[in-house]
This record gives C-alpha cells, sequence and structure tokens, in this order.
C-alpha cells in the first residue's frame, strides 16, 4: 500500500470519528428550532413521584446549591442550565421549623426557608413575589424567582424554585442559569410541574 493511500485512510478516519460535535444539535439549538421550549421529553421517576424531564439534561453530581440529602441533580452543559429536584419529609420540615422558630404551617415554612437560604448565598440578589402554582399543577405549592450573582464580578443567574406538597411528603424543584438564558424558559419550568404525577 502506497503511503500516500494510507494518509488519505487516516485522513478520513479523522474527519469520520473526531469531530461527532459536528453531526449532533447543541442544546441551544435543539432549543431554537423548537420555540424556546425543551424538546425531547421523557418520563423521570424520582422517589414517589414522576415528571417529563428534558433529554438535554445529564446527570449531574454537583449538591453546591440543594438543601436535602435525598436529591437528583442535572446539568445541560453547553447551555450551563441545571434542574434539581428534592424531598423533604415531616421530620426534615420539624427541624426546619424548629431552627427557624418557625411558625408557618409545613409547605410555606419550606418555602420560606428555601428562599431565604438561596437570597443569602448570593451576592445582589432580588426575588419575585410569592405565587401560588398554577392549577394545572394538581398539587399546592409555590413559585418564586431569585436573581442574583454567587460574587461582586459573576453574571447574574435566575433561580427558578418551585415546592409543592404531594401527599405526605414535599419536593422542591428549581431551574437554575444564567439570568439572559433563562427568560424565555419558566413557561417550560412550569410544564415540568404540570406533569408531576404521584
Amino acid at each position: 500500500m502506497k503511503l500516500s493511500t494510507i494518509f488519505l485512510l487516516l485522513g478520513i478516519l479523522f474527519l469520520t470519528t473526531a469531530c461527532p460535535g459536528v453531526r449532533t444539535k447543541s442544546n441551544s439549538k435543539k432549543l431554537e428550532e423548537n420555540n424556546q421550549n425543551f424538546p425531547d421529553l421523557e418520563r423521570f421517576h424520582f422517589e414517589d413521584i414522576s415528571f417529563m424531564k428534558p433529554e438535554m439534561f445529564d446527570k449531574e453530581y454537583a449538591e453546591n446549591y440543594i438543601l436535602s440529602e435525598v436529591s437528583e441533580t442535572f446539568i445541560a452543559y453547553d447551555i450551563y442550565i441545571h434542574l434539581s429536584i428534592e424531598l423533604f419529609d415531616k421530620d426534615q420540615l420539624e427541624i426546619i421549623q424548629y431552627a427557624q422558630d418557625n411558625t408557618q404551617k409545613d409547605l410555606d415554612a419550606l418555602h420560606s426557608h428555601y428562599i431565604n437560604r438561596r437570597v443569602n448565598s448570593l451576592y445582589d440578589s432580588n426575588v419575585s413575589i410569592r405565587k401560588e402554582v398554577p392549577k394545572s399543577v394538581g398539587f399546592k405549592g409555590y413559585t418564586q424567582i431569585v436573581h442574583g450573582k454567587s460574587n461582586s464580578y459573576d453574571e447574574p443567574i435566575s433561580y427558578f424554585i418551585a415546592t409543592i406538597q404531594v401527599k405526605n411528603d414535599f419536593y422542591v424543584f428549581q431551574l437554575i442559569g444564567k439570568k439572559d438564558n433563562m427568560g424565555y424558559l419558566y413557561d417550560d419550568f412550569i410544564n415540568l410541574l404540570s406533569s408531576v404525577e404521584s
């Protein structure tokens, strides 16, 4: 075999195997093509509930933005958006209420505690008003948005936070990303909550 043929074959091999990203669409392109909505949803089971999770999210092992030991975290790397779900039971809520000297009921106490912890972890933060989740969710709960920075020199980050009660358990959902990228994803966050089944 001639040397030029070997180089030609090696070149073809390199072009067809070394650039897999060229053959697949980026998550930002998928969002763009789907009218800024999460495409390719799949049912994900967590503890005693399930919900429709966008396929673009990969399992993440970071725990720096969650509070419960019973949780799942995900990330869409190329668009830097995090998704998390956490479970709190009655015992954990009693601890939260006792530590905070909080007289609020379970769901209210958890939501207030979570928002306060998030705000206290940020630099230059602001918080939206608390709203009840839409009726389409099918469970009692609240949503709120927190904007802020980790440091004075960081880009602002948005935290979409929801707490919902399913039977005797309490779940916290978060969708987190750069503030500039998050404006068009709030309806997707509500759709995710609306897909929760027990």
